[in-house]
């Protein structure tokens, strides 16, 4: 009897994230530490520069590489240095499936951000594009934005709790939240693409594709969190339990779901000028209202990006022919000489215009879309 309930007591173990470190892990984790490495440095670069440089932007992204270059550098020892049926250090296992669960919500919370600067944004004056100032959608922007980045506040610490033996019973239900948000953030952004005018659609494109990203590592979580392992005190002898998820076909399924597109999105931020790419200061849009801090502006401490926050203006093309269709005709396309140059037309700009369109100014303008 006793053994029978050493057994089930044993079942309950949740089964290791990426599977315990093996022989199999050791030049992944080199690699993942140099990548990390060398996303960081094109980021603490920038830092110098004060057009460039960013507090609180872009520091979630660029927290999770440093936290992952030492994680990895762990794995990265106890792959070489245990053996099969070697005691394990439980307390290193917890930190690693601590920083599996805890990163990528991290970066989302950047993700948030950089939306939350480029829809503020939208809504600015700006005399060059024709935009009016919009507070009340601006305001109602703020608010909205505000519900997936406490979700990810509170989803990170406590999936990481499931790993330090607290709330084991729910494992399932923290990255699923994770996985539903994520997916309601980008569609979210997808709806309002081509119905909020003047919004920067390149910014936009590249948030949802990096939240979609994002999403594979809870979709791959949540297959995996039903495996169970014997135990956690000592690394297992080959042939590795089938729910351990320490065998090679295991782990590269680990490495291609789970660390590979957290890689990307970690080095794609940390490698890329977020405030030229979302147009805004080294704080983003942290402004819980206007009253306090004044309005926001398009662009602040020296960062003037031509066109960035403004769709070019698409002027229309006189039709030509193929070159051998004018070669065998002898007709060639020439614009005309009494053809005037077009005015700036803020109209052509603009995506879908939302309702209101822009016969409606003033305050009616600014709450109708609502």
């Amino acid at each position: 009897m006793g053994s029978e309930t050493d057994t089930e007591k044993s079942k309950d173990v949740l089964a290791l994230i990426g599977g315990f470190p093996t022989q199999d892990d050791f030049i992944p984790s080199v690699v993942l530490i140099i990548l990390f490495s060398f996303s960081l440095s094109p980021w603490i670069k920038r830092q110098y520069d004060p057009d460039t440089r960013t507090m609180t932007l872009g520091s979630a992204t660029a927290l999770s590489a440093m936290s992952q270059i030492l994680l990895y550098a762990f794995r990265q020892l106890e792959a070489h240095r245990h053996e099969p049926g070697e005691k394990m250090v439980v307390g290193m296992l917890i930190y690693e499936q601590m920083g599996f669960a805890a990163g990528y919500m991290g970066i989302m919370l950047d993700l948030v951000a950089f939306a939350r600067a480029t829809l503020v944004n939208a809504t600015l004056e700006d005399s060059r594009r024709g935009s009016k100032d919009r507070p009340t959608l601006r305001g109602r922007l703020r608010w909205i934005l505000w519900y997936p980045a406490f979700t990810f506040c509170i989803a990170s610490p406590l999936t990481s709790l499931v790993w330090a033996g607290v709330f084991q019973g729910m494992r399932y239900v923290f990255d699923s939240v994770a996985l539903i948000t994520i997916l309601g953030f980008a569609g979210g952004l997808v709806y309002l693409r081509p119905r909020l005018e003047f919004v920067d659609t390149s910014a936009l494109d590249a948030i949802v594709k990096l939240s979609l990203t994002l999403a594979i590592i809870p979709t791959y979580r949540l297959n995996v969190l039903n495996r169970s392992s014997p135990t956690l005190d000592f690394a297992p002898i080959p042939p590795y339990p089938p729910g351990s998820l320490t065998a090679t076909p295991a782990k590269v399924i680990f490495y291609i779901f789970h660390a590979l597109p957290e890689a990307l999105v970690i080095s794609y931020i940390l490698c890329t000028n977020i405030r030229a790419k979302f147009n805004t200061g080294p704080y983003g849009d942290w402004f819980q209202d206007d009253a306090k801090h004044g309005i926001p502006q398009l662009r602040e401490d020296g960062v003037v990006v031509e066109g960035v926050g403004v769709p070019p203006v698409g002027q229309p093309q006189k039709p030509t022919l193929r070159w051998w269709l004018r070669f065998f005709l002898f007709w060639e396309s020439r614009p005309s000489r009494n053809m005037e140059k077009d005015e700036f037309d803020p109209d052509k700009e603009s995506l879908l215009t939302l309702v209101p369109t822009r016969s409606i100014t003033g305050v009616e303008a600014d709450k109708a879309w609502w």
